[in-house]
Protein backbone atom coordinates (compact mmCIF):
# COMPACT_ATOMS: atom_id res chain seq x y z
CA UNK A 1 0.00 0.00 0.00
CA UNK A 2 1.49 3.26 -0.83
CA UNK A 3 1.03 6.29 1.04
CA UNK A 4 0.59 9.71 -0.14
CA UNK A 5 3.13 11.26 1.09
CA UNK A 6 6.65 10.40 1.23
CA UNK A 7 9.66 12.65 2.48
CA UNK A 8 13.35 12.34 2.02
CA UNK A 9 16.10 14.86 3.08
CA UNK A 10 18.72 15.37 -0.18
CA UNK A 11 21.66 17.05 0.47
CA UNK A 12 22.37 18.37 -3.11
CA UNK A 13 22.19 22.25 -3.17
CA UNK A 14 25.70 22.02 -1.93
CA UNK A 15 28.09 22.01 1.15
CA UNK A 16 27.45 25.35 2.01
CA UNK A 17 24.37 26.05 3.66
CA UNK A 18 22.81 29.29 4.89
CA UNK A 19 19.76 30.15 7.21
CA UNK A 20 18.06 31.45 4.29
CA UNK A 21 15.32 28.92 3.06
CA UNK A 22 12.95 28.56 -0.17
CA UNK A 23 9.25 26.97 0.45
CA UNK A 24 8.48 25.56 -3.21
CA UNK A 25 4.75 24.52 -3.98
CA UNK A 26 4.59 22.62 -7.32
CA UNK A 27 1.28 20.99 -8.95
CA UNK A 28 2.28 19.08 -12.03
CA UNK A 29 -0.87 18.92 -13.97
CA UNK A 30 -1.02 16.87 -17.19
CA UNK A 31 -1.89 20.03 -19.70
CA UNK A 32 -0.41 22.97 -17.37
CA UNK A 33 1.40 22.85 -14.16
CA UNK A 34 2.31 25.47 -11.41
CA UNK A 35 4.85 26.48 -9.25
CA UNK A 36 4.57 29.02 -6.20
CA UNK A 37 7.28 29.83 -3.72
CA UNK A 38 7.64 31.43 -0.26
CA UNK A 39 9.75 34.54 -2.19
CA UNK A 40 6.85 35.15 -4.58
CA UNK A 41 7.22 33.34 -7.48
CA UNK A 42 3.98 32.34 -9.34
CA UNK A 43 4.71 30.70 -12.76
CA UNK A 44 2.25 28.52 -14.67
CA UNK A 45 3.88 26.29 -17.50
CA UNK A 46 2.14 23.97 -20.15
CA UNK A 47 3.56 21.00 -19.02
CA UNK A 48 5.12 19.61 -23.08
CA UNK A 49 8.78 19.06 -23.75
CA UNK A 50 10.20 19.37 -27.09
CA UNK A 51 13.79 18.30 -28.54
CA UNK A 52 15.04 19.39 -31.61
CA UNK A 53 13.92 16.63 -34.79
CA UNK A 54 17.39 16.77 -36.47
CA UNK A 55 20.94 18.51 -36.12
CA UNK A 56 19.59 21.53 -38.49
CA UNK A 57 17.04 22.01 -35.60
CA UNK A 58 18.95 22.10 -32.89
CA UNK A 59 21.53 24.02 -34.43
CA UNK A 60 18.31 26.74 -35.53
CA UNK A 61 17.02 26.52 -32.06
CA UNK A 62 20.52 26.23 -30.25
CA UNK A 63 19.22 23.96 -27.05
CA UNK A 64 19.08 20.35 -26.48
CA UNK A 65 15.34 20.79 -24.61
CA UNK A 66 12.47 23.37 -24.73
CA UNK A 67 9.65 23.87 -22.64
CA UNK A 68 6.16 24.95 -22.39
CA UNK A 69 5.10 27.32 -24.80
CA UNK A 70 8.65 27.80 -25.91
CA UNK A 71 8.42 24.43 -27.48
CA UNK A 72 4.36 24.67 -28.92
CA UNK A 73 5.99 28.16 -30.94
CA UNK A 74 8.73 25.95 -32.19
CA UNK A 75 6.81 22.31 -32.43
CA UNK A 76 7.22 21.88 -35.99
CA UNK A 77 11.27 21.94 -35.43
CA UNK A 78 10.68 19.47 -32.39
CA UNK A 79 9.63 16.45 -31.10
CA UNK A 80 7.24 16.76 -28.50
CA UNK A 81 6.51 15.09 -25.45
CA UNK A 82 3.62 15.07 -22.41
CA UNK A 83 5.81 13.39 -19.80
CA UNK A 84 2.13 13.23 -17.64
CA UNK A 85 0.29 11.61 -19.90
CA UNK A 86 -3.23 10.57 -18.60
CA UNK A 87 -1.56 11.71 -14.97
CA UNK A 88 1.38 8.64 -15.00
CA UNK A 89 4.62 8.59 -15.90
CA UNK A 90 5.72 6.00 -18.65
CA UNK A 91 7.67 3.08 -16.55
CA UNK A 92 10.85 3.86 -18.88
CA UNK A 93 14.29 5.76 -18.89
CA UNK A 94 12.96 8.29 -21.48
CA UNK A 95 9.88 9.17 -20.05
CA UNK A 96 11.76 9.15 -16.40
CA UNK A 97 14.61 11.67 -18.36
CA UNK A 98 12.11 13.78 -20.11
CA UNK A 99 9.47 14.23 -16.30
CA UNK A 100 12.90 14.81 -14.65
CA UNK A 101 14.02 17.69 -17.14
CA UNK A 102 11.01 19.26 -16.74
CA UNK A 103 10.66 19.02 -12.62
CA UNK A 104 14.63 20.64 -13.00
CA UNK A 105 12.60 23.50 -15.05
CA UNK A 106 10.05 24.54 -13.34
CA UNK A 107 11.59 25.10 -9.80
CA UNK A 108 14.52 26.38 -11.82
CA UNK A 109 11.69 29.15 -12.23
CA UNK A 110 12.23 29.87 -8.52
CA UNK A 111 16.23 30.86 -8.32
CA UNK A 112 16.63 28.18 -5.97
CA UNK A 113 20.66 28.95 -5.93
CA UNK A 114 20.16 31.76 -4.33
CA UNK A 115 19.16 30.31 -1.47
CA UNK A 116 21.07 27.83 1.36
CA UNK A 117 17.85 25.42 1.32
CA UNK A 118 15.53 24.70 -0.22
CA UNK A 119 12.33 22.01 0.23
CA UNK A 120 9.48 21.26 -2.27
CA UNK A 121 5.87 19.66 -1.97
CA UNK A 122 4.90 18.43 -5.35
CA UNK A 123 0.95 17.41 -5.90
CA UNK A 124 0.75 14.22 -7.99
CA UNK A 125 -2.56 12.59 -9.18
CA UNK A 126 -4.29 10.74 -6.45
CA UNK A 127 -3.55 7.11 -7.57
CA UNK A 128 -0.04 7.94 -8.64
CA UNK A 129 1.39 4.25 -8.59
CA UNK A 130 4.70 4.13 -6.16
CA UNK A 131 6.78 4.37 -9.67
CA UNK A 132 5.20 7.31 -10.13
CA UNK A 133 5.86 9.12 -6.97
CA UNK A 134 9.51 7.58 -7.31
CA UNK A 135 10.02 9.07 -10.71
CA UNK A 136 9.00 12.28 -9.84
CA UNK A 137 11.07 11.91 -6.04
CA UNK A 138 14.20 10.85 -7.91
CA UNK A 139 13.45 14.14 -10.58
CA UNK A 140 13.59 16.54 -7.76
CA UNK A 141 16.83 15.27 -5.91
CA UNK A 142 18.75 17.59 -8.09
CA UNK A 143 17.01 20.43 -7.15
CA UNK A 144 16.02 20.56 -3.66
CA UNK A 145 17.22 19.99 -0.46
CA UNK A 146 13.77 17.90 0.60
CA UNK A 147 10.74 17.19 -1.08
CA UNK A 148 7.23 15.80 -0.49
CA UNK A 149 5.17 14.22 -2.42
CA UNK A 150 0.93 14.35 -1.57
CA UNK A 151 -1.66 14.19 -3.52
CA UNK A 152 -3.44 16.78 -5.70
CA UNK A 153 -6.91 16.94 -4.12
CA UNK A 154 -5.44 16.99 -0.75
CA UNK A 155 -3.13 20.08 -1.72
CA UNK A 156 -6.39 22.04 -3.19
CA UNK A 157 -7.93 21.00 0.70
CA UNK A 158 -5.17 22.17 2.63
CA UNK A 159 -4.90 24.98 0.37
CA UNK A 160 -8.83 26.10 1.21
CA UNK A 161 -8.45 24.66 5.02
CA UNK A 162 -11.03 22.08 4.13
CA UNK A 163 -9.82 19.35 6.08
CA UNK A 164 -12.74 18.97 8.04
CA UNK A 165 -14.77 15.75 6.43
CA UNK A 166 -14.93 17.48 2.92
CA UNK A 167 -14.45 15.84 -0.58
CA UNK A 168 -12.83 17.21 -3.33
CA UNK A 169 -13.16 16.17 -6.96
CA UNK A 170 -10.40 17.96 -8.88
CA UNK A 171 -11.01 18.17 -12.67
CA UNK A 172 -7.34 18.64 -14.48
CA UNK A 173 -6.80 18.03 -18.33
CA UNK A 174 -5.52 14.02 -18.46
CA UNK A 175 -7.43 12.91 -15.36
CA UNK A 176 -10.61 13.65 -12.61
CA UNK A 177 -8.93 12.88 -9.01
CA UNK A 178 -11.87 12.22 -6.11
CA UNK A 179 -10.46 12.60 -2.21
CA UNK A 180 -12.35 12.10 0.86
CA UNK A 181 -10.64 14.55 3.15
CA UNK A 182 -11.00 14.42 7.19
CA UNK A 183 -8.35 15.99 8.63
CA UNK A 184 -5.25 13.42 8.36
CA UNK A 185 -3.55 12.02 5.02
CA UNK A 186 -5.96 10.61 2.58
CA UNK A 187 -4.96 6.82 2.18
CA UNK A 188 -5.27 5.20 -1.08
CA UNK A 189 -9.17 3.82 -0.08
CA UNK A 190 -9.89 7.42 0.26
CA UNK A 191 -9.36 8.29 -3.65
CA UNK A 192 -10.69 7.67 -6.91
CA UNK A 193 -9.20 8.53 -9.96
CA UNK A 194 -10.53 8.30 -13.77
CA UNK A 195 -9.37 9.91 -17.08
CA UNK A 196 -12.23 11.49 -18.09
CA UNK A 197 -10.86 15.14 -17.67
CA UNK A 198 -10.78 18.15 -19.99
CA UNK A 199 -8.47 16.06 -22.74
CA UNK A 200 -11.33 13.35 -22.88
CA UNK A 201 -13.81 16.92 -23.41
CA UNK A 202 -11.89 18.06 -26.04
CA UNK A 203 -11.98 14.38 -27.86
CA UNK A 204 -15.76 14.51 -27.50
CA UNK A 205 -16.06 17.68 -29.02
CA UNK A 206 -13.92 16.75 -31.96
CA UNK A 207 -16.53 13.28 -31.90
CA UNK A 208 -19.74 14.83 -31.60
CA UNK A 209 -19.17 18.25 -34.06
CA UNK A 210 -17.62 15.51 -37.00
CA UNK A 211 -21.24 13.66 -36.22
CA UNK A 212 -22.93 16.87 -36.74
CA UNK A 213 -21.13 17.79 -39.67
CA UNK A 214 -19.62 15.10 -42.03
CA UNK A 215 -16.05 16.56 -42.83
CA UNK A 216 -15.12 18.65 -40.55
CA UNK A 217 -11.64 18.91 -39.94
CA UNK A 218 -10.79 19.93 -36.08
CA UNK A 219 -7.68 19.42 -34.66
CA UNK A 220 -7.77 19.21 -30.60
CA UNK A 221 -6.08 22.82 -30.28
CA UNK A 222 -9.22 24.06 -31.59
CA UNK A 223 -11.54 21.92 -29.52
CA UNK A 224 -10.01 23.26 -26.52
CA UNK A 225 -10.06 26.67 -27.25
CA UNK A 226 -13.78 26.11 -27.96
CA UNK A 227 -13.68 23.87 -24.84
CA UNK A 228 -12.14 27.22 -22.50
CA UNK A 229 -14.48 29.92 -24.37
CA UNK A 230 -17.84 28.06 -24.33
CA UNK A 231 -18.06 25.43 -21.96
CA UNK A 232 -21.25 24.44 -20.48
CA UNK A 233 -23.80 22.31 -18.82
CA UNK A 234 -27.92 22.10 -19.33
CA UNK A 235 -27.94 23.81 -15.80
CA UNK A 236 -26.44 27.15 -17.48
CA UNK A 237 -27.12 27.36 -20.88
CA UNK A 238 -26.11 30.25 -23.51
CA UNK A 239 -27.89 32.94 -24.11
CA UNK A 240 -26.79 32.61 -28.29
CA UNK A 241 -25.62 29.57 -29.85
CA UNK A 242 -22.30 28.89 -30.32
CA UNK A 243 -21.01 29.71 -33.60
CA UNK A 244 -17.15 28.48 -34.45
CA UNK A 245 -15.49 28.99 -37.64
CA UNK A 246 -13.76 25.80 -38.62
CA UNK A 247 -13.77 23.86 -42.03
CA UNK A 248 -15.55 20.78 -44.00
CA UNK A 249 -13.65 18.90 -46.47
CA UNK A 250 -11.60 22.24 -46.86
CA UNK A 251 -14.04 24.85 -47.11
CA UNK A 252 -14.52 27.43 -44.80
CA UNK A 253 -17.93 27.43 -42.41
CA UNK A 254 -19.41 28.64 -39.70
CA UNK A 255 -21.62 26.41 -37.66
CA UNK A 256 -23.63 26.11 -34.95
CA UNK A 257 -21.91 24.04 -32.25
CA UNK A 258 -23.83 24.72 -29.01
CA UNK A 259 -25.45 21.17 -28.71
CA UNK A 260 -21.68 19.71 -29.63
CA UNK A 261 -20.08 21.39 -26.51
CA UNK A 262 -22.94 20.50 -23.98
CA UNK A 263 -22.77 17.23 -25.01
CA UNK A 264 -19.13 17.00 -24.12
CA UNK A 265 -19.07 18.94 -21.31
CA UNK A 266 -21.82 16.82 -19.55
CA UNK A 267 -19.83 13.35 -20.62
CA UNK A 268 -17.74 13.39 -17.42
CA UNK A 269 -20.52 14.11 -15.19
CA UNK A 270 -21.52 10.74 -14.71
CA UNK A 271 -18.27 9.44 -13.40
CA UNK A 272 -17.69 12.24 -11.29
CA UNK A 273 -21.83 11.21 -10.00
CA UNK A 274 -21.12 7.36 -9.39
CA UNK A 275 -17.40 7.49 -8.01
CA UNK A 276 -18.44 10.03 -5.51
CA UNK A 277 -21.57 8.56 -4.55
CA UNK A 278 -19.26 5.59 -3.82
CA UNK A 279 -16.93 7.31 -1.75
CA UNK A 280 -19.32 8.56 0.28
CA UNK A 281 -21.60 5.17 0.68
CA UNK A 282 -17.77 3.43 1.88
CA UNK A 283 -17.30 6.07 4.69
CA UNK A 284 -18.49 6.09 8.26
CA UNK A 285 -21.98 6.53 7.91
CA UNK A 286 -21.77 9.14 10.77
CA UNK A 287 -19.95 11.44 8.25
CA UNK A 288 -22.07 11.03 5.29
CA UNK A 289 -24.11 14.27 5.93
CA UNK A 290 -20.48 16.28 6.13
CA UNK A 291 -19.61 14.93 3.01
CA UNK A 292 -22.90 15.47 1.17
CA UNK A 293 -22.33 19.20 2.03
CA UNK A 294 -18.90 19.71 1.63
CA UNK A 295 -18.03 18.93 -2.14
CA UNK A 296 -15.42 20.94 -3.48
CA UNK A 297 -15.15 20.96 -7.20
CA UNK A 298 -11.79 22.23 -8.60
CA UNK A 299 -9.04 22.09 -11.03
CA UNK A 300 -9.47 23.64 -14.65
CA UNK A 301 -12.26 21.51 -15.72
CA UNK A 302 -14.27 23.33 -12.49
CA UNK A 303 -14.90 26.08 -14.92
CA UNK A 304 -17.74 24.67 -17.01
CA UNK A 305 -20.24 27.05 -16.61
CA UNK A 306 -23.13 25.50 -14.25
CA UNK A 307 -20.99 21.85 -13.98
CA UNK A 308 -21.46 22.49 -10.17
CA UNK A 309 -25.34 22.61 -10.49
CA UNK A 310 -25.55 19.69 -12.31
CA UNK A 311 -23.60 17.62 -9.94
CA UNK A 312 -25.68 18.71 -7.15
CA UNK A 313 -28.88 17.66 -9.37
CA UNK A 314 -27.52 14.32 -10.14
CA UNK A 315 -26.39 12.99 -6.92
CA UNK A 316 -30.02 14.94 -5.29
CA UNK A 317 -31.46 11.19 -4.75
CA UNK A 318 -28.70 11.31 -1.76
CA UNK A 319 -29.98 14.05 0.27
CA UNK A 320 -28.95 18.00 0.35
CA UNK A 321 -26.12 18.32 -1.37
CA UNK A 322 -23.83 21.27 -1.74
CA UNK A 323 -21.15 21.73 -4.31
CA UNK A 324 -18.59 24.28 -3.48
CA UNK A 325 -16.60 25.59 -6.76
CA UNK A 326 -13.10 27.18 -5.85
CA UNK A 327 -12.20 30.36 -7.39
CA UNK A 328 -8.61 30.96 -9.09
CA UNK A 329 -8.50 27.04 -9.48
CA UNK A 330 -5.50 26.95 -11.68
CA UNK A 331 -2.79 28.07 -8.63
CA UNK A 332 -4.68 25.92 -5.80
CA UNK A 333 -3.05 23.31 -5.65
CA UNK A 334 0.28 23.89 -5.65
CA UNK A 335 -1.12 26.79 -2.56
CA UNK A 336 -1.83 24.27 -0.86
CA UNK A 337 1.68 22.50 -1.52
CA UNK A 338 3.24 25.76 -0.63
CA UNK A 339 1.09 26.38 2.65
CA UNK A 340 1.82 22.64 3.39
CA UNK A 341 5.94 22.90 2.79
CA UNK A 342 6.00 26.02 5.01
CA UNK A 343 3.44 24.69 7.86
CA UNK A 344 5.59 21.23 8.05
CA UNK A 345 7.97 21.14 11.48
CA UNK A 346 11.33 21.58 10.53
CA UNK A 347 12.34 18.45 12.91
CA UNK A 348 9.76 16.40 10.54
CA UNK A 349 11.82 17.30 7.78
CA UNK A 350 15.03 16.41 9.44
CA UNK A 351 13.52 12.96 10.75
CA UNK A 352 11.92 11.70 7.43
CA UNK A 353 8.78 10.94 9.83
CA UNK A 354 6.24 11.27 7.09
CA UNK A 355 5.78 8.53 5.01
CA UNK A 356 5.99 4.63 4.45
CA UNK A 357 4.37 2.19 2.40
Amino acid sequence: MVCLIRCVILGVIGDSMSDDVLYIGVDLGTFRSVMVSSAGQEEEVLTVIGTPKDVIARNFLRRDVLFGEDALKNRLALNLFRPLEHGVIKDNAEDKKYIADFITHIIGLADPEDYGRVVAVIGAPAEASYVDKTAIFDAAAGSVNACMIISEPFAVAYSLDMLDHSLVIDIGAGTTDICRVYGTVPQPEDQVHTSFGGDHIDAQIIREVQLKYAGAQITKDMARRWKEQFSFTSASTPDSPVMVDFSVEGKAMTLDITDCIQRACESIVDPIVDNVKKLISDSNPEYHDAFRRNLILAGGGSGINGLGALIERRLSDLGDVEVHTVDAPIHLGAMGGLRLAMEVPEDMWANLTLASR
